[in-house]
């Protein structure tokens, strides 16, 4: 079995998961009114223009779990589109809250919508036009969760732990945006590790792992305690090396590659581990450099040079180091958390070790 190919097999079935769902309520919208088409329109090209799949993914490894390759294809393809168009409402609200443009390539929602209203002529205030219809879109992603529950045919006792699990999941990350927004409002020496460390678990690991394996497994019809068990002490540390990663990338990475603007982090003053132990190690030179991109200036003033500075900062005290030796610490806990545990299949182990693999040296 290689693992790539699985990946790129459950990333063909959710895409034309998902292109069959949007198919079906692009006709109900037209129904409604021709005007409708255009919220359909943009938010099925905001969700499949791209994105690894990771979470479908790892909804197929959870439905396989305990007996690799059994069950319904048919059941599981629509939890696994479900999970990635709670990804897609996330974005879609998350693309507003950090003020982003750009998103996997091409522009977020809300700058579609905008451009729509300025080609239109319409009267109205064009950018919160298209604020507001971001917002409804990802509304409606939202709504494409649970109707997709409805289609997977999972019913009974199963249908409300999957529901429970989703709607806990969507809390947890809730608590966890709650703390990243508030946050980036605090002055920089005020933000600690521990901070960071809690909003990683709750806004990355909690529903970008260990939720995805937990669906998966419940539609597979599993009651095996010691199984979720496993996946959660798998999940926060995969989750949050995951994230670490995804900072680095924020901060260093390609935008060709990446698809966001390069320093994009830094406009949108994420407190990051790499800055705050940047800050905690840096002289006062750095310190009060830092303070003035995190603290005093708007996000529209920050230049290029002040974002090179940034990184050169982060390089010089350690801080970029030490975050990659953390999350080589990480992969070796989740590492850990299933081989001890005999529940876990020998193929579905085999598969969340080589995505450990993949987090930490993924690109994008």
């Amino acid at each position: 079995m290689d693992p790539r190919n699985l990946l790129e097999t459950a990333r063909n079935i959710t895409n034309n998961t998902l292109r069959e769902v949007f198919d079906e309520v692009l006709r109900e919208a037209s129904s409604v009114t021709p005007y409708a088409s255009e919220l359909i329109d943009y938010i099925s090209d905001y969700t499949l223009r791209g994105g690894k799949r990771l979470r479908a993914f790892l909804v197929l490894i959870g439905y396989w779990a305990e007996k690799w390759g059994s069950g319904n294809l048919d059941t599981v393809r629509y939890i696994m589109a479900a999970i990635e168009f709670m990804q897609s409402y996330f974005l879609a609200h998350d693309d507003i809250m950090d003020r982003d443009t750009m998103r996997r390539g091409g522009p977020t929602v809300h700058v579609m919508f905008e451009r729509s209203c300025t080609e239109k002529s319409l009267l109205t205030d064009c950018k919160h036009y298209g604020l507001s219809q971001a917002i409804l879109g990802g509304d409606y992603l939202e709504s494409l969760v649970t109707y997709s529950f409805y289609k997977s045919g999972v019913s009974g006792d199963d249908l409300r732990r999957l529901i429970y699990y989703y709607t806990r999941g969507l809390r947890l990350v809730s608590y966890g945006q709650f703390l990243d927004v508030l946050i980036a409002g605090l002055p920089l020496e005020k933000v600690t590790e521990k901070d960071v460390m809690t909003i990683h678990r709750y806004k990355t690991a909690s529903y970008t792992i260990e939720l995805p394996l937990y669906l998966g497994a419940i539609a597979a019809g599993s009651h095996n305690h010691r199984l979720f068990e496993a996946f959660t002490s798998y999940a926060y540390p995969a989750g949050i090396a995951f994230q670490i990663q995804d900072d680095i990338l924020g901060l260093y990475g390609d935008p060709k590659i990446t698809g966001k603007p390069v320093g994009s982090d830094v406009r949108e003053k994420k407190k990051t581990l790499l800055v705050v132990k940047a800050y905690e190690w840096g002289d006062e030179k750095d310190k009060e450099f830092l303070r003035l991109i995190y603290d005093v200036k708007k996000p529209e003033e920050i230049s290029e040079d002040d974002i090179s500075r940034v990184q050169e900062i982060v390089r010089k005290t350690g801080s970029l180091d030490y975050s990659v030796k953390y999350m080589e610490r990480l992969t070796e806990d989740a590492r850990k958390a299933l081989t001890d545990c005999e529940c876990i299949s020998s193929e579905a182990r085999e598969v969340l070790e080589w995505l450990l693999e993949l987090i930490i040296k993924r690109k994008k």
